[in-house]
């Protein structure tokens, strides 16, 4: 399925997900408790500060995002879910949807569905020691980077995956090396959740649309005066910057095309791979 110019179609039709719990769940804080940002002309809280909330993803049995019982008690936290800015966590999401979505070509496909043989070419390509390996590696790779949401803002950010195989999308994730102190940070260890490509499409959708419709009832909220906040709060500026993001969600879903030709990738890998002693 191609995302065809979703741009334009994104929010134009309301999906009813049969899912009770969505794949990408959040809560955004209550504005009285958001700590303002300190700048040179004061407190100050604008769009993406006021969407401060908690993230988590629901992945079967597992859910991402959702720190161990041994993390929490380490840092004498009550807080289960990764908290910052829950348009931080759309962007990285969202921004990942259309390259996960996208079809691959044949060989990297059937690298995909084997995922241990992936994992297996990886582990050659991060033991590189010297810069033309590394740069080997980033045209081996930068294809699944596309697809893989990066949350360096947390500690210990999860590490997983969006991969296409035939018409399903597999959500990859590997959190054992995430470790504190000697503690695992995640819950989600490491597991594998598929689901219908449309439907994940459907999910980032409808993750935009949700986070979109609470922060306009938040502005409307704003302008009728019924919010007490810890900084002076501009509702004609919040409607500029909500605008803005509208634009910028409705972006992620243009028509995919990889950063590194497909050729350049297979080439890279099958280096790698052969100084592994693999086929690819």
């Amino acid at each position: 399925m191609g995302l065809c110019s979703l741009a334009g179609c994104i929010f134009a039709t309301m999906i009813v997900l049969d899912n009770p719990m969505a794949l990408f769940e959040f809560e955004l804080a209550n504005v009285e408790d958001i700590v303002p940002w300190e700048t040179s002309d004061g407190p100050s809280l604008n769009w993406f500060a006021l969407t401060d909330g908690r993230f988590w993803m629901p992945v079967g049995d597992q859910v991402l995002s959702e720190y161990s019982d041994e993390i929490m008690a380490h840092w004498m936290t009550t807080v289960r879910t990764a908290d910052y800015q829950i348009a931080a966590f759309a962007r990285r999401m969202l921004g990942s949807a259309a390259a996960g979505a996208a079809r691959l070509p044949e060989r990297l496909e059937r690298l995909a569905s084997n995922w241990k043989r992936l994992c297996e070419l990886r582990e050659e390509s991060d033991t590189a020691d010297d810069d033309e390996a590394s740069d080997l590696g980033y045209t081996a790779w930068n294809w699944l980077g596309e697809r893989s949401p990066w949350a360096s803002y947390l500690v210990a950010n999860p590490r997983f995956h969006f991969v296409r195989v035939g018409d399903e999308l597999r959500i990859h994730w590997d959190n054992r090396d995430r470790v504190v102190d000697g503690f695992p940070v995640w819950t989600a260890q490491f597991g594998v959740y598929a689901m219908p490509v449309e439907s994940f499409v459907d999910e980032c959708r409808d993750f935009a649309r949700r986070l979109l419709r609470e922060m306009d009832a938040r502005i409307e909220a704003i302008e009728a005066g019924a919010v007490n906040a810890r900084a002076a709060l501009d509702a004609h500026a919040l409607r500029q910057q909500h605008e803005t993001w509208l634009t910028e969600f409705a972006s992620y879903f243009n028509e995919y095309q990889p950063d590194i030709p497909w050729y350049d990738a297979e080439r890279a890998l099958e280096a790698i791979a052969k100084k592994r002693g693999l086929t690819f």
